[in-house]
């Protein structure tokens, strides 16, 4: 067990504890916002409304974690395919396709009545054409498709660019990417939202919204993109990295400012225009600018270990899995119980039970295919 636990904590590796501190926050955010589907407290229901962005907080860490690695091959050769691919699949597969299993095999513990078919959820393609009206039931497995095909594709992209006049304009290759999806969400909005607020229409506005314009992978390449950018910053641009681990702080701040302007931009009706446009890339960015603070040295966040916010990080996976079943499970024994149904109680117990059961998925499938994964990488090199 003690190797288990240096594993989850990562003690015995160098280790980005700011990067930690985000990736809780992420978890947290998305687990509150997925909490208000029941009666809550108003402190859960006032950053619940925000707490769909921490899948925008996860996608920026995605796109530079994985961005990175690639990029670290790319300067030292070319990207190793065969080994990105099988190390992507025994960390994401074996955890995903069991809780795909339980949600198929055992529909009480769906949160909803429908789900998507089932060759959505194992082709990773779920996020498409998905109405969360009647597909509701493990609904958020949307944003893993993405990173799935992203995964898929950023390698195959990078390794086309790279020495290539494109990839030394690589700037504006992001901001390209970034203003082409600002136009896609544009366009889509006049189309299928415009004739909703014309005509007063409320009913089904939130599921056409969210199939047509949240859910697609090509509205949701901002947070990605930024990572990715970071990422390039990185390896690409010494100047910026040496100005960056002086100023993490001052980096913090206006990371901190920029989620500020981005909470009251969506505050109201986040389905208008405005937000649906540019909401998203100037979230991205934001979350962006606090993933770049926290890899500077200077910042508090890289200097602030803390063994909560690093076990948290380690089992958000797990717990993006099987919270939402878990806290549709505990509402009936919890009511017997007699506990507030809107109290702070009820909330710390799901959520101490989502930590729970992420971590004995992690002992149990995770852990086991991440040794594995560690013995093949051994034997490669």
């Amino acid at each position: 067990m003690g190797g288990y636990w240096r594993h989850i904590l990562d003690v015995d590796r160098k280790h980005l504890a700011g990067l930690d501190h985000l990736r809780a926050l992420a978890i947290i955010l998305v687990f509150l916002c997925h909490y208000r589907a029941y009666e809550r407290p108003g402190w859960v229901n006032e950053i619940g409304l925000f707490g769909w962005s921490g899948v925008d907080l996860f996608f920026v860490l995605s796109g530079y974690l994985i961005g990175n690695q690639l990029m670290r091959q790319l300067n030292t050769g070319s990207i190793h395919f065969g080994e990105f691919y099988v190390n992507r699949a025994l960390r994401i597969f074996p955890a995903y396709f069991l809780v795909v299993f339980l949600y198929f095999t055992f529909p009480i513990i769906r949160e909803r009545d429908g789900i998507a078919p089932l060759w959505q959820f194992l082709t990773f393609t779920q996020n498409f054409d998905l109405d969360f009206g009647n597909e509701g039931t493990f609904s958020h497995a949307w944003s893993l498709a993405i990173e799935e095909q992203f995964y898929l594709l950023l390698p195959l992209t990078l390794s086309l660019l790279a020495g290539s006049r494109i990839w030394r304009q690589g700037l504006w290759v992001f901001l390209g990417i970034l203003v082409l999806g600002l136009l896609v969400r544009s366009v889509l909005w006049l189309q299928v939202m415009q004739p909703f607020y014309d005509n007063a229409i409320t009913e089904n506005r939130f599921v056409a919204y969210n199939k047509w314009i949240y859910y697609p992978t090509y509205n949701r390449l901002d947070g990605l993109v930024v990572g990715v950018a970071i990422a390039s910053a990185m390896n690409y641009r010494p100047r910026w990295q040496a100005w960056q681990a002086k100023h993490g702080n001052l980096l913090l701040v206006v990371g901190l400012l920029l989620l500020a302007v981005s909470y009251f931009l969506f505050r109201g009706d986040r389905l208008t225009f405005w937000p649906t446009v540019i909401g998203y890339p100037l979230l991205s960015v934001a979350y962006g600018v606090l993933v770049f603070a926290a890899l500077s040295p200077s910042c508090i966040l890289y200097r602030t270990r803390w063994k909560v916010s690093a076990l948290i990080a380690a089992l958000s996976y797990g717990i993006y899995l099987c919270h939402k079943f878990l806290n549709h499970l505990l509402q009936q024994p919890l009511d017997a119980m007699g506990l507030e149904k809107d109290g702070n109680m009820r909330v710390l117990i799901c959520g101490m039970v989502s930590v729970l059961g992420a971590l004995l998925l992690n002992m149990v499938v995770e852990y086991p295919f991440m040794k594995w994964r560690t013995r093949l990488n051994k034997r490669r090199a």
